[in-house]
């Protein structure tokens, strides 16, 4: 998993409003997609071809918001700065690869402009380097007014004071606002970013495998309201198969990052971290919701053998597109694109965990935040929300276009039950490591879930003291 595109890379923001396209299907670095991922803000494709970002993550938004930034034209002071990860030149050769492609940052800045007569700087930072230069211009009181929340740098943000409550300056009773987003950005009781778009992770199956072989679908489950981790057990197994006789399993149920485990955890309920009211952080290995997606994660590789053991990440893309693979997973709609093939895919959420609730799971997200040396907060507010509202408007309507509104309405219910949690607290990774080893080792899980939750407290700690 640590090593795989991250929300935090792969949707680089989902406020990358990757409204509907290129899911993070693609590229190695140094996180993984997981129920506690986020994304990039900015970019989406109108239709169903890949964006020229093809590891943006398909997002969905709120149909409810509609005002355009032209309506509500507001009246504040338009010079802002903004610390983004694209820069105009990029996106226009984004936009020459792909005419289809969007980027709510750009094609919002003339809008607002127009709108307050004001000038929006954009600092183009590449995303790896973006936490470390908004601490360095915040702590030499450079201005910069929006920057972007992620899993990476919160809750590192918050506790060095480099961004401020945004309540203050948006009104989070908005029904723009997407409330997991909010929620997840949260630190101390106080909320730190907004966003309109989110990117459930989802389970995407090869309908035609499934019809051949006389299998009933994870749609079919779903609907009858049974879609959990048994049947998702049963079916996987089901199809995993030696097809050639040759006595080797050449034919999967499932594959994905890390035999899926943090798909599990998420989907019976809980996160590897809660961010607390009173400001501290606490770790979640210990919980039996925690532990019972460790377990069932072991069982797959070791016990039913319906992931390969021997695989990992990318593998299982191209096994899905060639017809060897019954389910993965990726987010949003973004399988449509990741996964085109000859053979009829489709996509049911994430299976419900036994303590877990239906529609809610894993997923990614990013916000928008306001530094705390700003020195035009009301103006970062209005750009914010202006630039939310094309996303969310241009979104909705791509996606009814391209899929349906039935599957728009799911990813939207699901989106807005997305259980995420900031990961930027010193040793996650290395704790990760230790519960990956202990699956795939056929270790107790009682033994590795607390040596992780051991060596996490001791980052935890850490990370609230430098």
């Amino acid at each position: 998993m640590k090593n795989r595109k991250s929300i935090g890379i792969a949707l680089a923001s989902v406020l990358s409003l990757t409204l509907l396209i290129s899911g993070c299907g693609g590229s190695k670095s140094d996180s993984s997609p997981s129920a506690d991922a986020s994304a990039p803000a900015g970019s989406a494709s109108a239709d169903s071809s890949p964006s020229a970002d093809a590891s943006a993550p398909a997002g969905s938004a709120s149909a409810s918001a509609s005002p355009s930034a032209s309506e509500e034209a507001p009246k504040v002071d338009g010079n802002i700065t903004i610390l983004y990860h694209t820069s105009k030149e990029q996106y226009a050769e984004n936009k020459a690869a792909n005419p289809n492609a969007y980027d709510a940052v750009w094609e919002t800045i003339p809008e607002f402009e127009k709108a307050t007569g004001g000038k929006v700087n954009v600092v183009a930072v590449p995303w790896g380097d973006q936490k470390s230069t908004l601490i360095s211009m915040v702590n030499a009181g450079d201005q910069v007014d929006i920057a972007q929340a992620n899993d990476q740098n919160f809750p590192v943000y918050p506790l060095k004071k480099i961004v401020q409550p945004i309540d203050q300056y948006i009104d989070l009773g908005d029904p723009l606002w997407n409330t997991a987003v909010t929620k997840t950005f949260s630190f101390g009781g106080k909320p730190y970013a907004v966003g309109s778009t989110a990117a459930p992770i989802v389970i995407y199956y090869n309908k035609t495998m499934f019809t051949n072989n006389g299998v009933k679908t994870p749609s079919e489950y779903y609907k009858e309201g049974k879609w959990n981790w048994d049947t998702f057990r049963e079916v996987a197994k089901q199809l995993t198969a030696d097809t050639d006789g040759d006595g080797k399993t050449d034919q999967f149920g499932f594959g994905w990052w890390d035999a899926g485990y943090a798909l599990y955890v998420g989907s019976n309920g809980k996160t590897l971290l809660s961010s607390n009211d009173d400001g501290s952080i606490t770790t979640n290995y210990d919980s039996e919701n925690v532990k019972e997606a460790m377990q069932f994660a072991q069982d797959a590789l070791l016990k039913d053998k319906f992931i390969d053991k021997d695989k990992e990440g990318d593998y299982f893309i191209g096994e899905f597109k060639n017809g060897k693979l019954a389910m993965t997973a990726e987010y949003g709609f973004a399988g449509f694109t990741v996964f085109k093939s000859d053979y009829e895919l489709d996509f049911v959420p994430v299976p419900t965990g036994p303590k877990g609730t239906q529609d809610v799971g894993p997923g990614g997200l990013s916000g928008w935040a306001i530094p705390t040396a700003s020195k035009n907060p009301q103006g970062a507010a209005a750009f914010i929300k202006m630039m939310a509202a094309n996303e969310a408007k241009v979104a909705a309507e791509a996606n009814a276009k391209n899929y349906g509104q039935e599957k728009v309405d799911l990813i939207n219910k699901l989106s807005s039950n997305i259980l995420f949690a900031p990961i930027g607290v010193e040793k996650y990774w290395d704790a990760n490591g230790v519960v990956m080893k202990g699956i795939k080792d056929g270790t107790p899980v009682g033994t590795f879930a607390q040596n992780a939750k051991n060596m996490l407290e001791e980052g935890i700690k850490i990370t609230l003291t430098q």
